[in-house]
């Protein structure tokens, strides 16, 4: 199978054929050739440096096209990675030359298939959230309850809460979370000390119960997935007139809308490569928006982070609380083992999605109108502070 990047090479190419070679052409005329599709395809100049140094190897008085297949599979020694690509040449000079006047592909005259886009699908677990909320959609109108797929009064009142809960969770890492903001700075500096040596403790190939366990954290983890589940909760409240259920979907989905979107945009903005992608992990590229460079934070962690802050604020017991949590960290194990993200990735991400989750219950216990008195002191002196939503 050819890797991603030499198939939508390959499609650049066939939609740019090349201009007729004169007759008796020979190999010092290739780099010319080449040097000319380099104009229209300046991006792809390492792809055509590669052509060019191989080219340049010594070859014996009266080489022709023929010998290039040796010094390219010379070539590849060094560069095995690359053995799709010396496939493809070494193809497209088995085919029959092309006669003068004749204009198409050099490279690919032996493959004349046509280059197709590769077909975008929805995500299974999208899916399956957006049919359930559909049908939930088609019932909700039969119960009293108010919720958005019957009230417009309902999707303001939502909207409102989504920018209430943003302006606290801007402010959240100074007021009131300070302390905790510190410690999860300490957390991700000593993290980003290490992300190579801990990158570099799980490389290789993964095998075994490990595989197994970091396989399905990474299955219940997908932010996408995780949406679809708390569309689920509130269309089943909003259908059965239950608005604890609802309510609990209510949470789970502004938790998730805070933690996604600011991770989002923290993607692009910082353009970290990823551990597979970049050697190093201080390889940043940003506001680039490239594959690869998207690592730091990491969506699944803080996705999961901010379900777990939700569902463990709804349950009571000690081990109900541990095992979300615990599902959340498997979920940043799983990431780090599989070379998906570097260890400081997921400590950045836990705090975003921890964040997240105590920003929703921090806004809703805080009724509208209502106001809460706490003690404090300043500069020793005693006072009170007044707390309130209004």
């Amino acid at each position: 199978m050819f890797s991603r990047r030499t198939v939508r090479d390959y499609c650049v190419l066939q939609k740019s054929p090349l201009s007729p070679l004169r007759k008796g052409g020979n190999l010092p005329d290739l780099p010319d050739r080449l040097r000319q599709q380099s104009i229209a395809l300046r991006n792809r100049l390492p792809f055509f440096q590669m052509i060019r140094s191989a080219i340049a190897s010594p070859l014996r008085k009266g080489g022709n096209l023929p010998d290039l297949p040796d010094r390219l599979r010379q070539q590849s020694i060094a560069s095995r990675n690359r053995l799709p690509f010396f496939q493809m040449i070494r193809s497209a000079i088995a085919s029959p030359p092309l006669r003068r006047g004749d204009r198409g592909d050099l490279l690919f005259a032996v493959n004349p298939a046509p280059c197709r886009r590769p077909r975008l699908s929805l995500h299974p677990s999208l899916f399956s959230a957006l049919a359930l909320t559909f049908l939930l959609f088609l019932t909700a109108p039969l119960h009293a309850a108010e919720n958005v797929f019957t009230s417009g009064k309902a999707i303001s009142e939502e909207a409102g809460r989504l920018a209430g809960e943003t302006k606290l969770f801007l402010k959240g890492p100074v007021d009131p979370y300070l302390t905790e903001t510190a410690v999860a700075a300490t957390l991700f500096g000593v993290a980003y000390v290490f992300d190579e040596k801990i990158r570099d403790e799980f490389a290789g190939p993964h095998h075994g119960v490990m595989k197994g366990i970091t396989n399905v954290g990474n299955a219940v983890s997908d932010p996408l997935l995780h949406l679809g589940v708390a569309a689920v909760f509130y269309g089943a409240g909003a259908a059965t007139d239950n608005t604890k259920v609802m309510g609990l979907g209510e949470e789970m989905g502004e938790a998730l809308l805070l933690a996604d979107g600011t991770v989002f945009v923290l993607k692009g903005v910082i353009g970290r490569g990823r551990p597979y992608q970049v050697e190093s992990s201080t390889s940043y590229r940003p506001l680039q928006y490239k594959g690869g460079y998207d690592s730091l934070p990491s969506m699944h962690t803080a996705s999961s982070f901010a379900l777990a802050h939700v569902l463990s604020s709804r349950t009571d017991s000690v081990a109900g609380k541990l095992a979300w949590y615990g599902g959340a960290g498997l979920v940043a194990f799983s990431r780090v083992y599989q070379t998906k993200h570097w260890a400081s990735d997921v400590v950045l991400a836990a705090a975003i999605g921890e964040l997240a989750g105590a920003t929703v219950g921090r806004y809703r216990s805080l009724a509208p109108g209502g106001v809460t008195i706490a003690p404090l002191t300043i500069e020793g002196a005693p006072a009170v502070a007044v707390v309130g939503k209004f």
